[in-house]
């Protein structure tokens, strides 16, 4: 029976690295599970939002047609299987702090209530437009998250929340582990990791009406994940009208002062059982810089932040499933105990990133490498010139048996290669997809051979050797390569996916995913994994 794991990703920040967790799934590193997906924004327009559910779709739609049929698998690519949901609190009408409460009628009838709130909350931080976020004020944003997914579980209309909730709840017994996405510095995500635990069994028990205590059924971890970009600072004109904006400048403040809460505070203590702490060195990096000459304002939020991604984001997925992986004796040991583990990780002296940096021990980090490697392989293998994928089905491969595979599942596939690794435009440029943006972000020192990310056109592409010149030639990956001096690496690709196919015994619940499969055997054999 597959394994249930419980996933929140929180603001911009957590959309990418729920993003990077989909990428993970589709190497195939959450085998056998059933990763439950809830993506909590308050702003349902932003533009990483849109991306995610880009990626989500291209995942779910390449695994099969009807979601509701997906299963999980195992040592193949895309094996988990997801479910996903989303979560806004609607802003539309309401959308300040005074309009949500009716504070002004407050003021009038219960004095006493609005002079406490006044303490708290500034006349700007009152009336502030909600739409795009918190804006850093993570004292008004733990307030209204937490207030949104408890009016949320009350409603008496459906929604995405009370069926990731229902879901949670059929999971109790079982102690499902479920692990927050989000940052500390910022607006939404910082709100919302001190509260979402309660919030979310307190909302549980509303769904249930009142059968289940997820408190004590459930294991909690997240990431602590402090300041690592930075991007354009707000001008005075812009101050003035908006009155509140989050400004990158004050990211570092927000992390030192968060770090100095998570380690104090008693409640959030007894409330997680493991804590991954991540960031950078320093914040150099501008995930807009692409379209930095267009940007002429501070972008609080909306369609028009879509920032790349950078590479703590996977960092912080691999956290994600190392919680997935973390053995129940040990969580309860620290339930028991009111005790939250803390774990660190950083980059050695060299500044170059390692595959054991991402997932520990060197055992993990093989099957990373194989995973992740042998995917850009099959990415490469599903584009231009050595598109094998497309040729399957119309027999120009000479390879029979797939003439039924569904081609909307394959376009599918294409669509989630172009955005996990590179979109390939008409006139022969190429777009950054993911990948490409985790390699930007490191300064050139990620994981793979850098010669993978040289080429800056198809055609540059193409003549890429992926065969031998795709993992670096020390460290766990000397030695994985393929090919030969009488054949060229589409031709050894080819022979050894025919015999691959000659000897299996392949059991999936659709053509594309016996694709799947093969090719994930095909690319392990060929790089001697």
């Amino acid at each position: 029976m597959a394994k249930k794991f419980f996933v929140l990703g929180i603001g911009g920040t957590g959309m990418r690295c729920i993003e990077s967790l989909i990428h993970l799934c589709a190497m195939g590193m959450f085998d056998d599970t059933d990763v439950h997906m809830l993506a909590l924004d308050t702003d349902i327009n932003n533009g990483n939002f849109s991306r995610l559910k880009e990626v989500k779709d291209a995942y779910m739609k390449t695994k099969n047609t009807n979601p509701t049929n997906s299963i999980a698998s195992k040592d193949t690519y895309f094996s988990a299987n997801l479910k996903y949901y989303q979560f806004s609190p609607n802003y539309e009408e309401n959308s300040t702090f005074d309009s949500v409460f009716d504070y002004s009628s407050t003021k009038s009838k219960k004095p006493q209530e609005a002079e406490i709130a006044d303490l708290m909350f500034t006349d700007d931080v009152e009336d502030f437009n909600l739409r795009h976020g918190y804006r850093a004020q993570t004292h008004l944003g733990s307030l209204m998250m937490y207030h949104s997914i408890i009016e949320a579980a009350k409603s008496d209309t459906n929604n995405d929340l009370k069926s990731f909730l229902t879901e949670l709840t059929n999971a109790a017994q079982t102690h499902p582990h479920v692990f927050i996405l989000g940052s500390v510095f910022g607006g939404t995500g910082a709100s919302s990791i001190p509260i979402i635990p309660q919030a979310i069994a307190k909302a549980a028990g509303i769904v249930s009406n009142g059968s289940v205590n997820i408190a004590d059924s459930a294991y909690f971890g997240s990431t602590l994940l402090t300041a690592y970009f930075n991007f354009k600072a707000p001008s005075q004109s812009e101050l003035s009208k908006q009155k509140v904006i989050a400004s990158s400048q004050k990211f570092a403040l927000n992390s030192q002062v968060a770090m100095m809460f998570y380690d104090n505070d008693t409640t959030v203590k007894k409330t997680y059982q493991k804590f991954y702490m991540l960031g950078t060195e320093g914040m150099d990096y501008d995930p807009m810089a692409k379209d930095k000459e267009k940007i002429t304002e501070t972008i609080t939020g909306g369609e028009k932040q879509k920032n790349d991604s950078h590479y703590i984001e996977l960092m912080a997925a691999c956290a994600a499933l190392d919680f997935c992986n973390t053995d129940n004796t040990i969580l309860e040991a620290n339930k028991q105990n009111a005790n939250t583990e803390y774990l660190y990780r950083s980059r050695n002296d060299s500044g170059k990133l390692e595959f054991q940096d991402f997932v520990g021990g060197s055992d993990d980090a093989l099957t990373f490498a194989k995973k992740f490697g042998t995917l850009i392989a099959f990415s490469l293998l599903c584009n231009g010139e050595d598109d094998f994928i497309s040729g399957l089905q119309d027999k120009k491969q000479g390879i029979g048996g797939f003439e039924d595979v569904d081609l909307s599942q394959i376009s599918s596939l294409k669509h989630y290669f172009e955005l996990f690794h590179v979109k390939f435009n008409s006139d022969g440029t190429m777009e950054d997809g993911w990948l490409r943006q985790l390699y930007r972000s490191a300064g050139q020192n990620f994981l793979f051979n850098n010669d993978l990310f040289s080429p800056t056109s198809q055609k540059e592409m193409m003549k890429f050797d992926w065969s031998d010149s795709l993992y670096a030639k020390d460290g766990i990956t000397k030695g994985k390569e393929y090919g030969g001096i009488f054949s060229n690496k589409f031709d050894s690709f080819k022979k050894k996916f025919q015999e691959v196919l000659t000897g299996s015994q392949l059991q999936a619940t659709n053509k594309c995913e016996q694709v799947l499969k093969l090719m994930y055997d095909t690319l392990c054999a060929l790089y001697k994994f």
